[in-house]
C-alpha cells in the first residue's frame, strides 16, 4: 500500500495527498486511494487542537478526502467532509482561499444533489472568497460563475445567468485572450443561452467565435470544434439558413464518425437534430438514411 509521510503545518502536505490519491484512482487503485486518505485524516484528526495551523492542516486533509468521496459520486460522504473543513475553517478572513475551494466543492454536490438554493449559496460564497484575495483567482471566479450561471438557466431566470456567462467570458478574455481553449467554451456556454432564448444573431455570433477558436487552436476534427458546428447549425436552422446549417451538420458528423470510440453520446445526439431539421422539411427519406448510417456505425464501437 501507498504511504505519505506527513509533518504537520507544512501546507503543501494536503496537495501531496491530493497528487497521491489522484494517481491511485488513475491507476484503478480505489480503496488505497481511501486508506492513504483515511490515515492522514485520522493522524491530523488525532493532534488537531485550538490553534489555527492544525485545524487549517485538518481542514486541507478533509478537503482532499471530500474530492475523493465527490469523485466517487458518494455525495453524502464527501458533504460531510466539506462541512467539517468549513467549521474548522470558520469565517477567518485569512483562510478565504481554503474557504472558496470547500465552497466549491460542497456547492458542486449540492448541484449535483439537485439543491439548488444550498449550491447557489455555497458558489456565491465561494466567489466571494476568491474576489477578496490579493490578487483575485479570477479564473476559479470565472468557473465558479459559469457553474452558478446553469442553475439560473434552468430556472428560466435569463438575466442572471447571461449576467454570470458574460462575466466568466470576460474573465477569460482578459486573462487568457481569445484564442483559448477555455474562452472558447465560455463562448459557447453564452450562445446556448442566447439561442435558447431565442435571441438569435447574439447566438450566432458567440458561436462562430466559438467554432472559429476551436478551429484554430484545437483542429477541425476535435471532438469540441464538432459540437461548435452542431451548435451553430441549430442557430443556422432558427434563422431558416437551412443550406449553411446542414454544412455545418455534416462537418460535425464528420469528425464525429472519426472518433466514435469516445464522442458516441454527441453523435447520437447531432443525429438526432439533424434528422429533426429534415424530417421537418419534408426530407424524411434522407432523416432515414441518416439514421440508419449512424445505427449501422454506432453498432461497431
Amino acid at each position: 500500500m501507498s504511504t505519505l509521510t506527513m509533518e504537520p503545518g507544512t501546507a503543501t502536505h494536503s496537495q501531496l495527498l491530493g497528487e497521491q490519491v489522484d494517481t491511485l484512482l488513475d491507476e484503478g487503485k480505489i480503496n488505497e486511494a481511501r486508506r492513504a486518505v483515511d490515515n492522514v485524516v485520522e493522524k491530523a484528526r488525532s493532534s488537531v487542537g485550538s490553534d489555527l495551523p492544525s485545524k487549517r492542516e485538518l481542514a486541507s486533509f478533509l478537503e482532499v478526502k471530500g474530492d475523493l468521496h465527490r469523485s466517487l459520486d458518494e455525495f453524502e460522504e464527501a458533504t460531510a467532509d466539506y462541512q467539517e473543513a468549513l467549521s474548522l475553517l470558520g469565517t477567518d478572513r485569512s483562510n478565504d482561499e481554503s474557504v472558496g475551494r470547500v465552497c466549491a466543492g460542497l456547492a458542486f454536490v449540492h448541484d449535483c444533489e439537485q439543491r439548488t438554493m444550498e449550491a447557489k449559496s455555497l458558489y456565491e460564497r465561494a466567489i466571494a472568497c476568491y474576489e477578496r484575495l490579493t490578487p483575485p483567482l479570477l479564473l476559479e471566479v470565472a468557473g465558479i460563475s459559469n457553474n452558478l450561471a446553469y442553475i439560473y438557466q434552468a430556472e428560466d431566470n435569463f438575466d442572471q445567468a447571461e449576467t454570470l456567462l458574460l462575466k466568466a467570458l470576460r474573465i477569460s478574455h482578459e486573462e487568457l485572450g481569445q484564442e483559448n481553449e477555455l474562452t472558447a467554451s465560455f463562448c459557447n456556454n453564452v450562445g446556448n443561452l442566447y439561442l435558447k432564448a431565442d435571441y438569435g444573431e447574439q447566438a450566432r455570433e458567440m458561436h462562430m467565435m466559438a467554432l472559429d477558436t476551436r478551429s484554430k487552436i484545437l483542429g477541425e476534427h476535435h471532438l469540441d470544434t464538432a459540437q461548435s458546428h452542431n451548435n451553430l447549425a441549430l442557430v443556422l436552422v432558427q434563422s431558416d439558413d437551412i443550406d449553411a446549417a446542414k454544412r455545418h451538420f455534416d462537418r460535425a458528423l464528420d469528425t464525429y464518425e472519426g472518433n466514435l470510440a469516445v464522442g458516441a453520446d454527441d453523435y447520437e445526439t447531432t443525429v438526432a437534430n439533424y434528422c429533426d431539421v429534415l424530417n421537418s422539411l419534408g426530407e424524411e427519406k434522407a432523416a432515414k438514411a441518416l439514421k440508419a448510417r449512424a445505427t449501422k456505425k454506432l453498432a461497431k464501437v
